[in-house]
């Protein structure tokens, strides 16, 4: 497979992770970081006595707890909890780890809360690998654990109107393989 920044690689469909799984996995990850982040507020109020300096340092155990998860854990070989449940890893476009700034943008679109949920109920059904919104922004798909790439393909550009907003995204074209004609001798 070619690994050049212009090609990309591409599943079988049935590789590329559905919504419903892939509700599943948010809501379980979401919940870890959540309790995690609630464990450190609560080891912290014991700790520190200043509010101010209480606050200072959830806010910053809040962050480190959210990124460490989301991002470095994620593009790791352990994976979070909802990725390991669900079967799950997250690439690039070239079929490798995606980059720590294409993870920390997926984080961002936590802070959509229900509205990136409600953007993947009617998005990733209709994307033929079943990216999300935040995953065409990143240039990462949500694929099978041991899934393999197909095939190899060009990154093409791909513009798009969302809610008003016009946008172009990175996209591994597909080939097409298309059978040379045959011809026909009259008899």
């Amino acid at each position: 497979m070619t690994s050049s920044p212009e090609y990309g690689v591409y599943y079988e469909r049935s590789d590329y992770i559905g919504v419903w799984r892939r509700v599943a996995i948010d809501f379980v990850d979401v919940f870890v970081a959540i309790a995690v982040s609630l464990s450190a507020t609560i080891v912290l109020s014991l700790i520190i006595s200043d509010d101010d300096r209480l606050l200072l340092a959830t806010l910053i155990a809040w962050v480190a707890v959210w990124f460490g998860y989301f991002v470095l854990l994620k593009r790791s070989s352990f994976r979070t909890l909802g990725y390991i449940l669900g079967r799950a890893r997250i690439v690039n476009l070239q079929g490798t780890t995606p980059s720590i700034a294409s993870l920390f943008l997926r984080l961002l679109f936590a802070m959509l809360g229900p509205l990136n949920l409600l953007f993947d109920l009617f998005w990733i059904p209709s994307d033929p690998c079943r990216q999300a919104l935040r995953d065409k922004f990143a240039h990462t798909y949500v694929i099978r654990r041991f899934a393999s790439p197909s095939a190899t393909g060009r990154i093409g550009y791909m513009p798009y109107t969302i809610l008003g907003g016009s946008f172009i995204f990175q996209e591994v074209r597909q080939s097409q393989q298309v059978e040379p004609p045959v011809a026909v001798t009259p008899s």
